[in-house]
């Protein structure tokens, strides 16, 4: 494995060092914004410290900029901002587990979908997006002014900016709907800027998608593995657009992003980039011990982490570990998170390859008194994200280097075969695409395609990447209640809650603090 070192996206500087004192740089200029001198006497002149009029001067400015910018898509504290182990918890996918019925109650309201708003997680997500916004703000404010030797490479860390936003965007309101709009950097005098109406945010996100796609590469070299490409842009939005028109039962996405956007967009990846399947499924995750579990030609974008402190880790690789593992030869030990009912470990058929990459079976490959059973026990646990020996070398375990797989190619395929029955135009038929996807899975024969079809395979290629509760609210909320609510007997037992419209409570702290302003932010329904 030779790429996990690639910590917050290494561009032109082969130094940690200096990518972390550029973050340093950018924390400095966002604490200092509105500061004032304490007293008349203490008015001089500083030539020396890093504000935001003397930052923004230099190619190496923007650079440390766009680091700052794209670390708001990897820092990580304790798994908060891994908020795909919280959908995978709302949707038909996993159980809480944990050590018992006491141990992390707080990821278990997600579980049972009794979340309420002052649990700290919605605070964190919410911060830390408007953190990366504020990021994307200024530098899109401030690089435009800069001389660069290249203009194309000015051009593209403005596109690149303007994909982080539309990314962070894309997942705040998908979780909370109603969320302030900003796209510029405001102070605290003009911060009441209240809740935009929805659509406004699917527009801004199309408009920033869109103009991306113009301005950003086909290929990245090996020292730019973490950038994005214009294909990234073209998949990321066409899962919007997906979800957009289902959840909200239209045509077209706000933007003017209909069918025939889209489809010309994911048709293009397929015919034009250099991106495909890998042989084997199981080499898209560490636990195979395979080099393309990172920046595989399957990756149409990947998230890179490092580990123990070296920089930022997957902080909820931990939670998926069994408990008090004693044969640590190839598994490490966790906290016993995110167990599967063996009705869903069922769901695979038994040559269906990507069943033992994706379910740990520990009983029969660890051994049932080989570890502790989880609360909600059931033997199976999530296998493409647990944490492994041979990179937790030290007690502090504090981050496993796993990428986060955001859009993969196979992602592409089952998108085209979904649109092209919706009636888009491709160069190939939804069958074919729909196949490719199965025969990577070990399948030779397969069943005409449909859309029931398609939210099959779905399920099964992406289990456990955090897509499985965005499919299921796009097709309708009585679909993901019948999903998701079950008859399980206790501690099993889930009721969806319609009443919220899947959508997750906005954090009452930040309701409290918006309670004086003018545009004080309204709570959920639900909640």
């Amino acid at each position: 494995m030779k790429h996990y070192a690639f910590t917050i996206m290494l561009m032109n500087t082969n130094s940690l060092y200096v990518m972390k004192k550029y973050i340093i740089y950018i924390a400095i200029v966002v604490l200092g914004v509105g500061s004032t001198a304490c007293s008349d006497w203490l008015e001089i002149d500083n030539h020396t410290a890093t504000t935001e009029d003397n930052f923004y001067q230099t190619e190496e400015d923007a650079y440390a900029a766009l680091y700052a910018a794209y670390a708001a898509t990897t820092e990580d504290r304790g798994g908060t901002n891994e908020f795909e182990f919280f959908l995978n918890m709302c949707s038909d996918e996993m159980f809480t587990g944990g050590a018992n019925s006491a141990d992390g109650t707080d990821i278990r309201r997600f579980e049972k979908h009794k979340m309420l708003a002052t649990d700290w997680q919605h605070d964190q997500f919410w911060w830390r997006g408007y953190v990366g916004i504020y990021r994307t703000n200024i530098a899109l404010q401030k690089i435009p002014q800069i001389e660069f030797a290249d203009e194309t490479e000015k051009a593209r860390i403005i596109a690149e900016l303007k994909f982080i936003r539309a990314h962070i965007y894309s997942n705040l309101v998908r979780m909370y709907e109603n969320i302030p709009l900003i796209t510029e950097p405001i102070t605290l005098a003009d911060a009441d800027v209240g809740q935009a109406d929805p659509d406004e945010v699917y527009a801004q996100i199309a408009k920033d998608y869109l103009e991306a796609i113009e301005d950003l590469p086909v290929l990245i070299t090996e020292k730019e593995q973490g950038r994005v490409t214009k294909y990234a842009a073209q998949a990321l939005l066409a899962r919007l657009y997906l979800f957009y028109t289902g959840y909200y039962s239209q045509s077209e996405m706000p933007g003017g992003v209909t069918l025939n956007t889209i489809s010309a967009l994911v048709d293009n990846i397929i015919e034009e980039s250099d991106h495909g399947l890998v042989d084997n499924f199981a080499d898209l995750w560490l636990v195979s011990g395979s080099d393309e579990a990172y920046y595989s030609k399957e990756h149409v974008y990947q998230i890179p982490y490092s580990f123990n402190g070296k920089a930022n880790g997957r902080g909820d690789v931990q939670y998926y570990g069994l408990r008090d593992i004693s044969n640590t030869d190839t598994y490490a030990a966790g906290w016993g998170f995110g167990t599967i009912h063996p009705d869903v470990y069922n769901i695979f058929d038994p040559a269906d390859t990507r069943r033992n990459a994706t379910i740990l079976d520990a009983n029969s490959e660890v051994g049932e008194d080989e570890y502790t059973a989880s609360y909600q026990h059931t033997g199976y646990y999530f296998k493409k994200h647990t944490p492994l020996s041979q990179y937790v070398d030290d007690p502090t375990f504090s981050g496993h280097p796993d990428g986060r797989a955001v859009v993969r190619y196979a992602d592409v395929l089952l998108m085209a075969a979904e649109l092209s029955l919706n009636g888009g135009s491709f160069t190939r038929s939804a069958q074919s695409y729909y196949e490719e996807v199965r025969a990577r899975a070990g399948f030779s024969a397969h069943p005409p395609v449909s859309t029931d079809r398609i939210f099959e395979e779905r399920r099964k290629e992406f289990f456990g990447e955090g897509l499985r509760y965005w499919d299921l609210l796009r097709q309708g909320l009585d679909v993901a209640d019948a999903a998701i609510s079950n008859n399980y007997a206790a501690p099993f037992d889930v009721t969806f809650n319609k009443s919220t419209r899947g959508l997750w409570p906005i954090a009452d702290v930040q309701v409290q603090l918006s309670s004086s302003s003018s545009k004080p932010l309204r709570q959920n329904d639900g909640y």
